[in-house]
């Protein structure tokens, strides 16, 4: 009886934010851990559903350890909770976690926290339920569908263009709209509903603070997961910031009496927030045509009836960090890559990636959700039109059509060694420099950005260097006799104990975490962020030995 007496209760969460939030609200015979994210997904490089619609999932790069520890603490404890985002992601996950820790998912093992308050936290353990399966398929059929198509497209302009390029329905639709606001066809002005959606929130944000999605999205999420006030005192300041209208947590939380615990960006959203739930006046007038930025963009988005929150940082920022949109003096263009990208889809996809699809495929997902749809009706209806357009697509390439490589581009570099131009390639690493005298001269080297900041290693400039796929890291322009490299962020700011360049950790869920690079610096003692880059040198000595071995 007293081994049965020390056994916890396991709370599961899928955010760092969110954990920590749950602790202050929770007994000591509570554990709580993150997930930070799925624990299994969609692989990057395969399409990872088979011919019948059904998900090959495999553990997320780097989730290993986390996954056998969660696996390990759910055997020992007395009672398994999931308390993940109320949402459709949120419960794929809960759902996620009871197939892999053997949890019965009819249980009531579910919680769902709209606000981050102790009564709310208490109320969602005596409500707790069994996983909801119909919002669980209806989050996967928009995944399928979502993934076959990116995956699918991926394919056909590897042919037409080239490796590397590709583009989801969203996506797509986003690029065509970026094209038609900035070539000023779509005229009038629009005005915002009188309910606060999440999307009037962002355009209302970037109208009066000048503030991006994303970095609304990232301070929602702080408000949202809960802040320190007074001593004991540890509450979230919003409702969940993803459902059909923006709350509060409790209007006697005025902006001036929680001034002095938030950051200045928190304060400006809150005030924000807070005045325009209580009826405060704003500037509700946003003109369509003309140049296409911001503004014009989301309301271009909500004149479509589009439900866009929830995806639109996510997918700009896509679209800037392939090169098919440029964003110059925060105006929106459309690259010669991303024309290339829109002809391609042009006369085979038009109506599939079109609003009125987009919009009838949502419909139907929310049917799944409301239990009134099949999830795989829904996915084999579309899908299977899909790969009509797909056919003719593919056929309209020729004979056993190939991917192509990404054609060299002459940069203003010499080669040193013959005096040649070098070129701009790409390679499995990323873009490199080659001599253009190959195969006579083999001269090859990293491309190069070099930055201000200096390496916290060795003193030497910082560069910043593209790998391939596109995502960004830095390391120092002495990478052959310097090893410092990392996909953090170096800052403008130095590390004020030390001098040392400062770097920004960037989570998907929460706010980046600053920390100094200098590993010795004694504001890196007992830092978390020694453990997360432990983590990631571990992977990647793992990964080093794995092509060693392959290659021997």
């Amino acid at each position: 009886m007293a081994d049965t007496e020390k056994l916890k209760t396991l709370v599961v969460t899928d955010t760092f934010g969110k954990a920590k939030a749950l602790k202050k609200f929770l007994p000591k015979s509570y554990q709580v851990i993150s997930t930070d994210g799925f624990l299994k997904d969609f692989p990057k490089t395969k399409i990872g559903v088979d011919e019948n619609y059904f998900p090959n999932y495999i553990t997320v790069r780097g989730k290993g350890d986390l996954l056998q520890e969660l696996k390990r603490e759910s055997l020992k404890a007395r009672k398994v909770f999931f308390a993940m985002n109320p949402d459709g992601e949120g419960e794929f996950l809960a759902n996620q976690c009871c197939e892999l820790f053997g949890v019965n998912e009819k249980s009531r093992c579910r919680l769902v926290i709209d606000e981050m308050t102790k009564a709310t936290v208490k109320k969602s353990f005596d409500n707790a339920r069994a996983i909801d399966k119909n919002l669980v398929a209806a989050f996967q059929a928009k995944q399928i569908i979502d993934k076959v198509v990116s995956h699918r497209i991926g394919e056909y302009l590897a042919c037409k263009i080239y490796r590397g390029v590709k583009v989801g329905r969203f996506r797509a639709m986003l690029l065509r709209y970026v094209k038609l606001a900035g070539e000023a066809k779509l005229d009038g002005d629009f005005e915002f509903e009188k309910k606060f959606t999440p999307e009037v929130l962002q355009e209302i944000a970037l109208a009066n603070l000048n503030f991006s999605s994303t970095k609304t999205r990232i301070v929602l999420e702080q408000l949202y997961e809960g802040l320190s006030f007074e001593k004991n005192d540890f509450a979230g300041l919003i409702k969940f910031p993803r459902g059909e209208e923006i709350f509060l947590s409790s209007d006697e939380r005025t902006p001036d009496s929680v001034k002095s615990f938030l950051t200045p960006n928190q304060f400006q959203l809150y005030e924000l927030i807070y005045k325009k739930i209580s009826g405060a006046d704003f500037e509700n007038k946003f003109a369509l045509g003309g140049v296409c930025n911001e503004q014009t963009l989301m309301a271009t988005l909500d004149t479509l009836k589009l439900d866009w929150a929830n995806f639109y940082s996510v997918g700009i920022n896509s679209l800037i960090r392939r090169n098919y949109i440029s964003n110059n003096e925060k105006i929106f263009t459309v690259t010669e890559l991303g024309e290339q990208v829109l002809s391609a889809l042009e006369g085979f996809f038009n109506e599939l990636f079109s609003v009125e699809t987009y919009k009838k495929i949502s419909a139907q997902i929310s049917d799944i959700r409301a239990g009134k749809a099949e999830k795989i009706s829904v996915i084999k209806n579309y899908l299977t039109e899909f790969e009509k357009s797909f056919s003719a697509a593919w056929k309209s390439l020729g004979e056993n059509p190939q991917p192509k490589d990404e054609p060299a581009i002459e940069s203003d570099e010499i080669c040193e060694k013959c005096g040649r131009p070098m070129l701009i390639k790409r390679g499995r690493f990323g873009r490199f420099l080659a001599c253009s005298g190959y195969p006579e001269c083999k001269n090859a080297k990293p491309l190069m950005n070099y930055l201000p900041q200096k390496c916290p290693k060795c003193g030497g400039r910082l560069t910043k260097r593209i790998y391939n796929g596109g995502r960004i890291f830095y390391g120092c322009e002495n990478y052959s006799t310097c090893d410092f490299n990392t996909w953090d962020e170096p800052q403008e700011k130095i590390c004020k104990v030390c001098g040392s360049t400062m770097f920004a950790h960037r989570f998907k869920d929460r706010a980046p975490m600053f920390y100094c690079g200098n590993e010795n610096c004694p504001t890196r003692e007992n830092h978390p962020m020694n453990k997360i880059l432990a983590d990631n040198k571990k992977r990647y000595e793992e990964k080093k030995l794995r092509r060693e071995k392959n290659r021997g």
